[in-house]
Order: structure tokens, then C-alpha cells, then sequence
């Protein structure tokens, strides 16, 4: 089954947070760990590895002292879902041969010389990829701001093209 992890949804609630106590603060919307623990019900002990992986991701500001906490590194149009899974997971890789070049075959794999799919699944990471690098925090706050449950359908664009004929 393709999912995020909890870190993942964590991440983006997280991060949605801050977003909102920027866009709802004149100061520069720092919020504890405890607090966004609090807010939403999450474990301090794994948000705090998660707000530890969004700052080493660059997308999350770490202020100590008695007026420090979190905030975004960037405005929520410049975080993608792509960046958030990045900075929690890794890069998305559909197969283990998605994250290799094309030209090198993957070493994990034991059908890589009559494998017929390869072309294919790479070609699915980089839609899937491209998909996530579209959606920005901005996007899913604004989805939550006019109450949605969530992103409608007909909202998702995914083309399947052929591919290209080697050649």
C-alpha cells in the first residue's frame, strides 16, 4: 500500500500550523513543540523528531530561548508535499530502481535484465513526484480555510501519456 508515514502527517500538520499562527500573528508566528503537541493531541517525543527533520529539510526555523520555538523557513507557497515527504521519509520512490539513473540498472533487483516494466514504473515515480512537487502547504490550508475535507477529484489532474519509442 502506497501511504505516508505518521511522520509525514505529522509534518504537514505541523507545518499547517505554523502556517496559520504566521498568517494569524504580527510577530514571527514561533509556536513550542508543546504547543503544536497540545493543539493537536500528536506525542511530543515523535513531533519533535519531526519538527528535528523539518528544520535539517530546510523548510522549518528552530529559535531557542524564552520567546523561541518554530516557524517556517518559507512562506507556504514555497512547500510543496514533496519537499514534506523529502524531509520525513526520503525522496517518494515507487520501486527501488526509481531512484537509480536511468542508464545504471538497479542493483537491488533480480530481473533487471528481462524486466518489462521498468520504463514504466520510473516514468509513474516522476508523475507521482511531479503530482506531490505541485501541491504546496498553501494549497492544502486553503483547502482547509474554504471546508473541504479535502482536495475534490476533479481538482487532481494526472496525465498518462505513451511513452516515447526507444529509439
Amino acid at each position: 500500500m502506497f501511504s505516508f508515514t505518521r511522520k509525514t502527517d505529522y509534518a504537514l500538520v505541523a507545518l499547517a500550523t505554523l502556517a496559520e499562527e504566521r498568517a494569524e500573528s504580527t510577530q514571527p508566528g514561533r509556536l513550542s513543540a508543546r504547543q503544536i503537541s497540545e493543539r493537536h493531541a500528536m506525542p511530543l517525543p515523535l513531533l519533535m523528531n519531526v519538527l528535528k527533520d523539518l528544520v535539517s529539510g530546510g523548510l522549518v526555523t528552530s529559535t531557542r530561548g524564552s520567546k523561541g520555538g518554530y516557524s517556517l523557513a518559507r512562506s507556504p507557497e514555497g512547500i510543496s508535499v514533496n519537499d514534506v515527504v523529502a524531509a520525513t521519509e526520503g525522496p517518494v520512490k515507487v520501486t527501488a530502481c526509481c531512484g537509480e539513473e536511468e542508464s545504471t540498472p538497479c542493483s537491488d533487483c533480480r530481473v533487471v535484465v528481462t524486466c518489462p516494466v521498468t520504463r514504466s514504473l520510473r516514468h509513474l515515480n516522476d508523475r507521482i513526484n511531479g503530482f506531490l512537487s505541485e501541491v504546496t502547504l498553501a494549497d492544502m490550508i486553503e483547502d482547509h480555510r474554504d471546508g473541504k475535507e479535502r482536495m475534490p477529484i476533479s481538482d487532481i489532474r494526472l496525465e498518462f501519456r505513451p511513452l516515447p519509442e526507444e529509439g
